[in-house]
């Protein structure tokens, strides 16, 4: 070797920053020439030493970054770290391409990570680099091969899972921020192409901006994203499989793909996709080579909603988001919240109280009928005493209904006259049961009944209750069955004021008891009510004890909160005017009353009536959710409150927001919707474009695709993998159909292969900074017919009839179209896990 090519090819590696041990060995092999070399250099001695610590330095913090990016989640979350991985990554196998010495390993053994168990493979290094991958949250990687190791999940946590992935800023929310900031200091330490301070400004501006249109929800429990600073697009293809029998396991599944290969054993698309470190023989060899390639991250059991009211497709639940979470508006508190003020601005008003129908007091109260059981003619003062002595409790030989007798008054429902109230029904118990109504209590065991509370309460302090009532039918109508009562202790409520916020909304129960109705129940109304014949076989209660109690504990200054409050007031025959009906102030602009079911579920992300015991209502968990609601709505004002569906936001529409703010122009930010340069591309028949995406603002490409059999099918890795930036999709949606129009097994095998030809195209072509979510779901469209036809039929005007065969039928669809399978698939690394 020449003097002249030694130091040619010194200085070729110098500038590319290659620094590992091969150098060390080319100089020692010509240790003359590099003598003359450095001899030749000596002008200038400074020089060669500093670029040598910059080697060196560039290799630690590559094999650092890529130990990171091939190691456990969540792998390197920063863009601008990537960036700097991807700099150093493209300088090393530049330095390294031709070298028979690095590709034969010689000179160089494998270094492995103190304490990690990771091994750095140079071999692996010169390969491509790892990806976005989503996985399951365990130690060990699970054989997907085997069903019961998949995981069960919700359908809408995948929907966070792609919020996350297209919104979620580095070091986010699964982010080690810690990490982060330590390399931050590093980087800028060595100066080795960090971005500068300027852009990193830039950057943290994009992030606020990204941040104020979308609130990305936290990762579930069961996951983690590993690489999120690497993600370079986002492709979900959902799959809608129609036909077929419901009680057999459809062959497109992929369980029943990879099961199907497993027990050939034969290697298809899908037994290629199981991470090869599951499998015994290789946790045996060791093998850890760190080869990047594509694998199944999670498989997971889908259940896409709750219920069987109306069955949802895959695209109903994952791209329409949820509304912002309840504290995503939350004014700022100037000293004291006064829960009572604020309560008191949420009070129907009379006007309100009649439009609504409840209970309103009309006269004086009837003379005694012969309901009465006392000798004697119970004045009202007197009985009024004996109430607030009672306090919440019915002592021993006190005759609660005559205490009613002597306290009822006459009542309308809302705006009828008596005249013309057609929920009174007259029969023998009619006579005995009345309306009372609230009055000022003095709660000391000194009662003097000359003594109440004005409306301000200055002799005692006002209290909040909520009520919930579960109600059977009976030949009067509904009737109550169960009453429920919390009251909010709310931490210094004496006061007025609450020192936190979450001891406002501390309550405790007061009352919960199930009711005997005098007259014969023709329907426990057990799916809503929870109230079984068992569960009021011993029970003595009636409907005058309750009222008694609940004139002894609620005055007519404290506020009652419920939810359609209305129907409770009439179960329970009081007439109360200080209501707070969180159905009215939640009311949609068009009218529209919500559940407590929905608001609780969106607004306090709580899942309610999910059955209590038996199946139906829990009244204390409707009462709690109602007063928790109307808390948080007197506390955060107007701003608390539902977004309507028609105004819900489509994420395709969100990510073109954002990435048309983001104007395309930065690269480094944080989120990949900002960063994005890609096209949004949506694939699918004409009727679900037309719902979904031509719904989605922004212009974003759309293809119609009426059947996976259709050549466009293939479209979707055609996209993902173009290599032009104008015709390269960087967030992909497609729904692919795939119909049993042969009602046999022909049809199925054709579309099967197909099916696996689309996936395989996506393994092999799509690159590996671009996740792929395949989803599966059956008959959605049989489903959503027969609970089309189940509700025509149970119109009481309707001539159809149902049957207990269609039922069944109606039963199964609704199951199968209910519980699906997703498969994440996304880079790894042999030895990763």
């Amino acid at each position: 070797m020449s003097s002249e090519n030694t130091q040619d090819g010194l200085r070729d590696a110098n500038d590319k920053g290659d620094g590992d041990c091969n150098d060390a060995s080319v100089a020692s092999s010509s240790a003359p020439d590099a003598a003359a070399v450095v001899a030749d250099t000596s002008s200038t001695p400074p020089k060669p030493k500093k670029e040598h610590k910059k080697r060196k330095a560039s290799k630690g913090r590559l094999k650092k970054l890529w130990r990171r990016a091939v190691g456990s989640p969540p792998g390197i979350t920063s863009r601008s770290e990537w960036l700097e991985l991807e700099e150093l990554h493209s300088d090393w196998k530049l330095s390294h391409a031709g070298s028979n010495e690095d590709q034969s390993g010689g000179g160089c053994k494998n270094d492995k990570q103190n304490g990690g168990g990771v091994a750095t493979d140079l071999e692996a290094m010169l390969g491509p680099l790892p990806g976005p991958s989503v996985s399951l949250a365990t130690q060990q990687p699970r054989d997907f091969s085997q069903l019961e190791n998949w995981q069960t999940t919700e359908g809408s946590e995948h929907r966070d899972l792609l919020m996350n992935l297209l919104f979620a800023e580095g070091g986010g929310s699964n982010g080690d921020i810690q990490n982060n900031s330590t390399s931050s200091q590093k980087k800028k330490k060595r100066k080795l192409g960090s971005t500068s301070t300027k852009e990193e400004h830039s950057g943290n501006r994009e992030k606020r901006k990204s941040s104020s249109l979308i609130n990305v929800p936290h990762l579930p429990s069961w996951s983690n994203i590993g690489n999120l600073g690497s993600v370079g697009g986002v492709a979900v293809i959902e799959v809608e499989i129609i036909g077929g029998e419901s009680d057999t396991t459809c062959p497109l599944m992929p369980s029943q793909r990879i099961m199907d290969s497993m027990g050939a054993k034969s290697t298809n698309v899908w037994s290629s996709l199981l991470q090869p470190n599951t499998s015994k023989e290789s946790i045996l060899s060791n093998d850890e080579s760190n080869e990047v390639k594509r694998a199944i991250g999670a498989a997971c059991k889908v259940k896409l909603f709750q219920g069987n009211r109306q069955p949802r497709c895959l695209s109903d639940v994952l791209m329409i988001l949820p509304p912002p979470p309840a504290g995503a508006k939350e004014a700022k508190r100037n000293g004291c919240f006064d829960v009572l003020l604020a309560m008191n601005d949420l009070l129907l008003k009379p006007k309100q109280l009649r439009s609504e129908g409840f209970p309103i007091e009309v006269g004086p109260a009837p003379a005694l009928t012969n309901g009465a059981t006392s000798d004697e003619t119970l004045d009202p003062k007197l009985a009024r005493e004996r109430v607030c002595k009672m306090l919440g409790t019915i002592p021993a030989g006190c005759d609660a209904l005559e205490l009613v007798n002597a306290l009822s008054v006459n009542a309308v429902l809302g705006n009828t006259t008596q005249d013309e109230d057609e929920s009174v029904k007259e029969d023998d118990f009619s006579k005995i049961e009345h309306y009372v109504k609230s009055f000022g209590l003095c709660r000391t065991s000194n009662c003097d009944s000359s003594v109440t509370s004005d409306s301000n309460g200055d002799t005692q302090k006002r209290k909040i209750y909520a009520l919930d009532c579960e109600m059977v039918l009976t030949s009067a109508g509904p009737e109550l069955a169960r009453v429920s009562v919390i009251m909010l202790t709310g931490g210094n409520i004496e006061n007025g004021h609450a020192a936190k916020v979450e001891e406002e909304e501390k309550s405790i129960l007061v009352m919960d008891e199930l009711v005997k109705p005098r007259r014969k129940v023709l329907d426990y109304l057990t799916e809503f009510s929870g109230v079984t014949p068992k569960m009021l076989q011993d029970v003595d209660t009636r409907i005058e004890h309750i009222q008694a109690r609940l004139l002894s504990i609620i005055d007519e200054n404290d506020f009652v909160v419920g939810h359609s409050c209305e129907n409770d007031m009439r179960a329970l025959r009081l007439v109360h005017n200080n209501i707070i009906d969180t159905s009215v102030i939640f009311r949609g602009a068009n009218g529209r009353k919500f559940s407590l079911r929905h608001l609780s579920n969106v607004l306090l992300q709580k899942k309610i009536q999910q059955g209590c015991g038996s199946s139906g209502h829990c009244s204390t968990e409707d009462a709690e959710a109602a007063l928790l609601l109307a808390l948080r709505r007197a506390r955060r004002g107007d701003s608390f409150r539902l977004k309507e569906n028609s105004n819900r936001e489509n994420i395709l529409s969100v990510f073109q927001k954002i990435n048309r703010a983001s104007n395309n122009q930065n690269e480094s930010a944080e989120s990949f919707a900002a960063r994005n340069e890609g096209s949004c591309v949506c694939i699918g028949p004409n009727e679900w474009i037309s719902k979904y995406a031509q719904s989605a603002e922004g212009a974003h490409h759309v293809l119609s695709c009426d059947s996976v059999m259709n050549s466009m099918s293939m479209a979707a890795p055609s996209w993902l993998s173009n290599k032009k930036s104008s015709k390269r999709a960087g967030f992909l949606w497609a729904n692919l159909r795939c119909e049993d129009r042969t009602a046999g097994k022909s049809q199925w095998k054709s579309e099967v292969n197909k099916m696996d030809e689309i996936v395989k195209a996506l393994v092999d072509r799509v690159p590996y900074n671009i996740p792929i979510l395949l989803l599966f779901q059956s008959n959605y469209k049989k489903a959503l017919a027969l609970t089309q036809q189940r509700q025509a039929a149970n119109n009481p005007k309707a001539t159809a009839m149902w049957t207990s065969q269609r039922e069944e039928e109606w039963e199964k669809y609704m199951e199968e179209c209910k519980h699906c399978e997703a498969i994440w698939i996304g880079s790894t690394a042999d030895s990763c896990n």
